[in-house]
């Protein structure tokens, strides 16, 4: 992503479930900018992180029929056509005089016709078995790191939103600001003429004109960034903004009703089918010690007919029993189970990720009510301090140097406001991502 002038912190892994309708409630209406459901809703179809994630849930979902598939009784059938140099009959084996009344009895025709149908049955076979086991896991897998992917595509598209929100207040500051430079501008020209100035008061005016539109140059910068970035992630433009979050800098709950929800969040249930999945494929290492047993019964159809007593249909019933050991196997199970202690270090890490994120995020909240507050009482000083120096200054009594450092500080607090409020915005929807309880939190 662009560095921005604004831009608000990724702060952990994302986790949890959010709903449309929970963000409607959590995300301020912005009168021209689309709805930040719009973007999360085309996100999901539109993200390539979203379409990779769906295509591997459903390679697993296959890979799972196919390991079933391979449990159940198979059916082969095959036909063969052969031309043969020569007609072997039991005249031309003994000399080609039969004695009387004894039939002619082709063995190898000149054009032979043999088809085959078999039926094949596992009876037992433990790795199979497991092997499925491991599909199955991974499939949940799957599932959760879908669900995960996603996640993580809403959190980047809010934080995109709300730098947008924040980018665009700036912007509309900045504008203002430089119109005023403007009309200082202006305002001493107008006393260098009446003789209450000097060309000193002009030229200051004019350096501040030209620092106001350099303000407004970096904050569209900013802005068409963000709209770039917001686009890559949702697909969708972005409209301008005309209204802005104001947060009423409430409390959140006490930490402890935020936390004890990792089992339900997604990167959590990814680590734990991982896990699975490990343990699975210790069972699949183990089971190569065993033997396996298949039946099959095969159905043959034929036109050398000599050796089944003229029967053109035979049929064939088989028991095959396989054991193979070899000194791959005990390497193989260290292996797998090496791996399963790594999967449920991996678990327990995800579990404390998630406890984690939550706990920077409480801390993020309350530490952006505490800056937007301040910022407001900054904002509220500077405007009166840039009020009364204007005034002074217009009645002889300040100089001009004391309205631009007035003016100065005026747009700079309200430009922290404005990223204060974005910020805060932004940190109360982490928490309540991060914790998985957005959704619960508007039922």
């Amino acid at each position: 992503m662009t560095n921005h002038r604004f831009r608000p912190p990724r702060r952990g892994t994302l986790a949890g479930a959010a709903t449309a309708a929970a963000l409607v409630l959590l995300a301020a209406p912005a009168l021209a900018l689309q709805p930040v459901t719009e973007f999360l809703e085309h996100a999901k179809t539109w993200n390539p992180q979203n379409r990779a994630a769906q295509a591997t849930t459903v390679e697993r979902d296959a890979e799972v029929n196919v390991s079933t598939g391979g449990l159940l009784p198979s059916l082969t059938a095959n036909g063969i056509y052969t031309r043969n140099q020569y007609e072997v009959n039991t005249g031309a084996l003994i000399g080609g005089v039969l004695p009387p009344g004894t039939p002619n009895i082709v063995i190898q025709p000149l054009n032979q016709l043999d088809a085959n149908i078999t039926l094949t049955v596992p009876i037992i076979n433990v790795a199979n078995w497991d092997r499925r086991d491991v599909a199955k896991a991974s499939l949940a897998g799957a599932r959760a790191s879908e669900a995960n992917a996603e996640l993580s595509v809403r959190k980047n598209v809010l934080r995109d939103y709300y730098t947008l929100l924040g980018d665009e207040a700036v912007l509309l500051s900045a504008t203002k600001n430089a119109e005023v430079a403007q009309h200082n501008v202006q305002l001493a020209r107008d006393r260098k003429e009446s003789g209450t100035g000097s060309e000193l008061d002009v030229q200051r005016a004019l350096a501040d004109q030209a620092k106001a539109a350099q303000s407004v140059t970096a904050a569209a910068l900013a802005v068409t960034n963000t709209r770039h970035d917001l686009y890559s992630l949702s697909g969708l433009v972005a409209e301008p903004a005309t209204a802005f979050p104001e947060d009423d800098l409430h409390d959140e709950s006490p930490i402890e009703q935020w936390t004890g929800h990792a089992a339900e969040l997604p990167s959590v249930q990814t680590a734990v089918a991982n896990r699975v999945t490990a343990e699975e494929n210790v069972k699949v290492a183990k089971g190569a010690w065993l033997p396996s047993l298949a039946g099959s019964a095969e159905e043959k159809f034929t036109n050398a007919t000599a050796f089944v007593g003229g029967h053109t249909a035979v049929y064939l019933l088989q028991l095959t029993a396989t054991w193979k050991l070899d000194t791959t196997i005990s390497p193989q199970v260290r292996a797998q189970s090496a791996a399963a202690a790594a999967a449920r270090a991996n678990e327990d890490q995800a579990r404390k990720d998630v406890e984690d994120a939550v706990f920077r995020d409480w801390q993020q909240v309350h530490a952006d009510i505490d800056s937007a507050r301040s910022a407001r009482v900054q904002v509220t000083a500077t405007q009166l301090a840039a009020s009364l120096a204007q005034d002074r200054y217009e009645s002889g009594v300040a100089t001009q140097l004391d309205v631009l450092q007035a003016r100065q500080d005026a747009f700079s607090a309200d430009v922290s406001r404005i990223q204060a409020d974005a910020d805060l915005a932004y940190a109360r929807l982490a928490l309540r991502l991060d914790s998985g309880l957005l959704a619960k939190e508007t039922r």
